[in-house]
């Protein structure tokens, strides 16, 4: 059990009804892809614009922190977020073609951005350090646990009438806005925004520039931290544009075989391990946890590949399974490294602009690495991007086990300096 102070325990139960609601527009966000290449028979080139939205939406999570920043209360933005960001997903009855279908998604994506950044405010300011990797790690297991229900009920439910995607899409943008609502409930204490309240637009444009490369300047281990993790997100993201043709052209796989692989069997590493994932967090350093995490999510692209030269065989689904499973089970770290780990960066600094500036290099990746999947799918083949994919993420769990030994290396120093300090001072203050 963990020990939830008065303030802790309101907020944990709020966090939990929040991560419920928010599981259903996760466990869209994990299948829109595929329900645009079967329902409205997207191109491969559809497809991946579809899948660099997320990633592309997140440039605008700096200038969002940036806003965060100067702001001593959130409820306006979670509720900013209700009605601009999450009702929309209701106009997708009206949707027949692609386009309609994008536009929707870009702006639900481009307001999505400033979820992170929020998020994260409320976990510096209501929880102490002890205690936020494990009451993440419990909020993300009743996330995980929705994703995974909708996700297998609304594949079947699409193999019956792939047309009843638009009423899924309904129902998911007022579990987003009863999502963002209980968030508004919450009330922090937030005593490290700028003071400075009010911003001018000059500042607005060009300050959340300028403060990111700040942040890099002053906190050398996070910039080496958001190196390692941009290699994961190339490795990561040039996945998705892959992932749909993969299942639907090669292995022709019906909805209730895609949802299951993606939303379901991927998921489920979360569900049962996310808890402890956020304890161990509690008590390592975040460049030592992506180090295994990295390592091991390599295995998914590899498994991938292994099950290409197989793909008439009777059992290659069940290869292709394994390699969702072991995504979930890396993916149970990752969710949290990705989510939380600019808290331990940012020590006494407002958050909110350390996370905007993790978000926003997932955009900036995320204009790069579908389109380097796309290419490499189309000039050389689908077995090449999961190869290419699998040695990136090794070469950023390398990276990360040689910063986790850099800031080793300087604390033992650090105390050593400490050491000496304090046997000066007994020389000339000797004490018993």
């Amino acid at each position: 059990m963990i020990n939830l102070n008065k303030v802790e325990k309101s907020t944990f139960i709020l966090l939990m009804a929040a991560a419920f609601f928010n599981g259903f527009i996760q466990g869209l966000f994990y299948t829109q892809d595929i329900i645009v290449k079967k329902a409205l028979h997207a191109p491969d080139w559809q497809v991946t614009l579809i899948v660099m939205l997320w990633p592309v939406s997140n440039l605008f999570s700096i200038w969002w922190g940036k806003l965060l920043e100067h702001s001593p209360r959130i409820s306006k933005y979670f509720l900013l977020l209700a009605f601009a960001g999450r009702l929309p997903l209701i106009l997708m009855l009206f949707v027949g073609s692609f386009f309609p279908y994008l536009s929707i998604l870009v702006l639900v994506f481009s307001f999505n951005a400033l979820l992170s950044p929020a998020q994260n405010t409320i976990y510096q300011a209501n929880f102490r350090a002890e205690n936020r990797g494990t009451v993440f790690g419990i909020n993300a297991s009743i996330l995980t646990l929705v994703v995974l229900t909708f996700s297998f009920f609304s594949g079947k439910l699409l193999d019956i009438n792939e047309d009843w995607f638009r009423y899924i899409f309904m129902m998911v943008g007022i579990m987003g806005v009863i999502s963002s609502l209980f968030l508004a409930k919450i009330k922090i204490r937030k005593n490290s925004f700028r003071t400075k309240a009010f911003i001018s637009w000059k500042q607005l444009i060009s300050g959340p520039i300028i403060r990111t490369l700040e942040v890099f300047r002053i906190n050398k281990y996070f910039a080496y931290f958001e190196r390692n993790f941009f290699i994961y997100g190339i490795s990561y993201i040039m996945l998705l544009p892959a992932i749909p043709k993969y299942l639907v052209t090669y292995l022709n796989m019906d909805y209730s075989q895609t949802f299951l692989a993606k939303g379901v069997i991927s998921q489920l590493g979360i569900l049962f391990l996310a808890p402890l994932a956020g304890k161990i967090f509690d008590r390592k350093n975040p460049a030592y946890f992506t180090f295994f995490t990295f390592g091991l999510l390599s295995l998914y692209p590899f498994l991938l590949l292994i099950s290409s030269f197989y793909l008439h065989q009777d059992f290659v689904n069940i290869i292709v399974y394994l390699a969702f499973f072991i995504f979930g089970i890396a993916m149970s770290a990752i969710f949290i490294s990705w989510n939380i780990s600019s808290i331990f960066f940012a020590e006494e600094n407002d958050v909110s602009m350390y996370q905007s500036v993790h978000v926003t290099l997932t955009g900036l990746r995320g204009l790069i690495a579908p389109a380097l999947g796309y290419a490499i799918m189309k000039l050389i083949g689908i077995q090449a991007v999961f190869l290419v994919s699998a040695t990136l993420f090794l070469l950023a769990s390398t990276l990360s086990y040689k910063l986790y030994l850099q800031m080793k290396n300087e604390k033992l120093i650090l105390n050593k300096r400490e050491m000496k300090y304090f046997i000066y001072l007994r020389k000339i203050f000797p004490f018993n």
